[in-house]
């Protein structure tokens, strides 16, 4: 007989949902994390998919963290004793226990038997605002440095905007993802390596009053 304690195991999956929409322009990820408790047994379970029904009243109120559950995936085949350890509102914990109460999974086993495994679950729940969404307000700018101009082109003079699209995060982090231009591309990488500079204060939803991440257009103006 082998003991064994299954620990951490990480689940590679990643829900991504994107809504396009403009009143609900927003990208939320849902990311799940789960480790076995100490039990006797030769072969871990294999959890074979895991789905949720995010409520709408979860996205159009901003819900962003971590809920955490702990259950049993028993030797049927199917789970029970869930307990919500930590939870999120807004009828998030209800959809993550209608979603476990129908996990998919092949038991434990112990000498080819299944046998029942206790297991802890972590539902994690991030969003991405763009500049479209009327549920935020958008990051307020307090340092904007300009782009140096490319000296290549001086005697050019050439002149015309440049658009940034830039992810402004909670913790005061930027991240340049893409830009839209028909300048040469020395201007673009201009106009990017002066976004990647820019200091700001978060969006914030405006119901839960929390700091958001949020996509925001930024654009320079190259002139000789």
């Amino acid at each position: 007989m082998l003991t064994r304690n299954f620990l951490f195991c990480l689940i590679s999956l990643c829900f991504i949902c994107a809504f396009s929409a403009s009143i609900n322009a927003q990208e939320i990820s849902f990311n799940y994390f789960y480790s076995f408790g100490r039990v006797q047994a030769d072969q871990p379970p294999t959890i074979n998919g895991f789905d949720v029904n995010y409520p709408d009243a979860a996205r159009k109120n901003g819900v962003q963290g971590m809920l955490k559950a702990s259950l049993i995936l028993g030797e049927d085949g199917k789970t029970r004793d869930i307990k919500i350890l930590q939870t999120l509102p807004h009828g998030v914990e209800a959809a993550v226990v209608k979603g476990l109460q129908s996990l998919y999974f092949q038991p434990a086993k112990l000498n080819g038997q299944p046998v029942a495994i206790p297991m802890t679950f972590d539902f994690v729940v991030s969003a991405v605002y763009d500049e479209r969404d009327k549920n935020v307000t958008k990051p307020q700018i307090v340092e904007k440095p300009a782009p140096v101009y490319p000296a290549k082109y001086a005697a050019e003079k050439l002149k015309g905007k440049v658009r940034v699209s830039v992810l402004f995060f909670t913790d005061g982090k930027v991240k340049v993802i893409g830009v839209n231009s028909v300048l040469p591309r020395e201007f673009d990488n201009a106009a990017s390596e002066a976004a990647a500079k820019i200091r700001f204060q978060p969006a914030v939803h405006k119901k839960s009053k929390e700091d958001v991440t949020q996509m925001m257009t930024v654009e320079y103006d190259f002139k000789p």
